[in-house]
């Protein structure tokens, strides 16, 4: 059963939007910035079961990509797009996941799931496998990693 008018109007405001919240911190519970643009924060997910899961969270609170504009939504994508591309050149991933839900956070964000040759490619992808977290040196390092590979990955309103 879905959530009731109250349960969801709760979640959904931005005033209790835990994504608002901590998304633009460095570091929060649950991940670590690699960088934020005009459109997003992108984020590496501290459970690491899937190397190199990041998150790209829209700034604005916004439920669904229904409420956005054109030129809204193909920001939103085109950072999405270069995390992926991100990904990929520090994670060598085969596949890239491309997950957006929103029933438990409605914020609109993308999970990025990296799949890799040793991943069972038949497995439903489960954002909660794990979790897997690394030291904090290696989480340091993937972080560096990944803003490197951002910032080499061609010009955007990071800021």
């Amino acid at each position: 059963m879905w959530w009731s008018e109250d349960e969801w109007a709760a979640l959904a405001a931005a005033e209790q939007c835990g994504m608002c919240g901590d998304a633009h911190l460095p570091a929060n519970d649950h991940s670590a910035l690699v960088v934020t643009t005009g459109t997003s924060h992108v984020r590496l997910a501290r459970n690491q079961h899937h190397a190199g899961y990041c998150l790209v969270i829209l700034r604005k609170h916004v439920v669904d990509m229904s409420e956005l504009s054109p030129a809204q939504l193909s920001a939103f994508w085109a950072d999405v797009q270069r995390a992926g591309r991100a990904i990929d050149e520090v994670f060598r991933s085969k596949k890239i996941d491309y997950l957006v839900m929103g029933h438990r956070m409605p914020h609109l964000h993308c999970h990025l799931l990296p799949q890799h040759a040793t991943d069972d490619p038949l497995r439903t992808v489960n954002i909660a496998d794990g979790p897997t977290y690394l030291p904090p040196d290696a989480f340091d390092t993937a972080l560096a990693a990944l803003q490197r590979a951002w910032a080499s990955s061609g010009s955007s309103t990071e800021r």
